[in-house]
């Protein structure tokens, strides 16, 4: 009966890996990528100012926006790999009493034959 209790918690830890190893470096790599898109004024001369300005804004915005995501990713990952402890204990705790209960269980169908 204990092993219909069965948590996949394996899938769990799995997400929570990726989280940690492939979300939150994501993230710093798109992060760190848009400083080459970031254009002088130069390169844009004098007649495109105003595009230049709006066009460095939103840069910087994206930039800032996946700089915090990042670490958000990372705290995730970590908030998973928590659960993934708590079912485990919570399972292991369930399985033993559900042992116990059996036990006791047929102790009493024996004593009663």
């Amino acid at each position: 009966m204990t092993k219909d209790l069965k948590v996949e918690l394996g899938a769990l830890e799995d997400v929570s890996k990726s989280w940690i190893n492939e979300v939150s470096p994501a993230l710093t790599k798109a992060a760190t990528s848009i400083d080459e898109l970031k254009y002088s004024q130069l390169q844009f001369g004098p007649l495109f100012i105003g595009t230049w300005n709006a066009y460095t804004k939103a840069a910087e915005y994206i930039q800032a926006r996946l700089k915090e995501a990042a670490p958000a990713a990372t705290e995730i990952g970590n908030a998973l790999h928590s659960a993934v402890g708590s079912f485990a204990q919570q399972q292991d705790d369930q399985a033993g009493k559900i042992t116990k209960l059996e036990q006791e269980n047929d102790s009493e169908i024996k004593h009663s034959k």
